[in-house]
């Protein structure tokens, strides 16, 4: 894991041989109500919305969040990190509150795809007609990104699907969220309407996606540089179940691997060994 801070750009474009451009960036700032010492949103569990992604102005840190984070990653400044992982609210949510916690930009790649193709649907059907094309498109999008710095990315499968996308994760950190499959199960049968309860056995297929598709990633989305199970901090809280965990849980494991990270990288350097 190379941590380089690379020179930050203001604006960029995703394009591709697959006529597929994004229109320019529009990037998301820390809240003005972080300055205002406006703390809310962030003690809710993960579930509490399983399909609410919330916007980055309410995932508010809270002060005690703050203060930790700026201790542990003081010299971590400018070094872009990627969010992987299997696409579900709470991934995104947690982005949002880690890139307020940090004083980062937020974005999600696979939003900036939806947004340009014209929404979930579109980008599915895109994913399945033209592969090659789509990883195009990740590919040229992380090349462009990785340049800006203090950005927290959250991307989409096709940022482990090859070794160039894999490669280029390494001038950042990336982070492995790993969250219970059913959670996104509910996110996925959330989107298109459908309760889980009312209707198990559409429950039962979108799990049982959900795992092909993660028996198939796992390894790659294992590369990452710091992996956080929803499951591993439930039960180092004391947790009785995963419910339990809130997002800013999380955010804490995050900050607490990224330290251990640096404290790493910064031995490594002194005994003058590559990192």
């Amino acid at each position: 894991m190379a941590m380089r801070a690379a020179p930050a750009v203001a604006t960029g474009f995703f394009s591709s041989p697959s006529s597929v451009s994004l229109r320019r960036f529009s990037f998301a700032t820390p809240p003005a109500s972080l300055s205002a010492g406006r703390c809310i949103i962030h003690r809710r569990r993960l579930r509490a919305f399983p399909s609410s992604e919330l916007p980055q102005e309410e995932l508010n840190p809270s002060v005690d969040l703050l203060r930790k984070t700026a201790e542990a990653v003081g010299d971590f400044r400018k070094t872009p990190i990627y969010i992987v992982g299997t696409d579900c609210t709470a991934k995104r949510n947690i982005g949002k509150l880690l890139a307020n916690s940090i004083i980062y930009r937020y974005l999600c790649s696979e939003e900036l795809l939806e947004d340009v193709l014209g929404g979930k649907d579109a980008l599915r059907a895109f994913k399945e007609s033209d592969e090659k094309g789509y990883l195009e498109v990740e590919t040229e999008g992380l090349k462009q990104l990785t340049s800006m710095g203090s950005l927290v990315l959250c991307c989409g499968d096709g940022a482990v699907m090859n070794s160039t996308n894999l490669g280029l994760l390494r001038h950042g950190v990336s982070i492995w969220i790993d969250v219970p499959l059913e959670m996104a199960a509910n996110d996925m049968l959330k989107s298109t309407g459908t309760q889980a309860t009312k209707d198990p056995d559409a429950f039962s297929q979108a799990t049982s996606k959900l795992r092909q598709q993660y028996e198939e990633l796992k390894e790659r989305y294992g590369i990452s540089d710091i992996t956080v199970s929803v499951q591993n901090v439930a039960s180092q809280l004391g947790y009785s179940s995963v419910d339990s965990v809130t997002l800013e849980d999380m955010v804490l494991e995050i900050v607490k691997q990224i330290e251990r990270l640096i404290r790493t990288k910064a031995m490594m350097e002194a005994a003058g060994k590559p990192f």
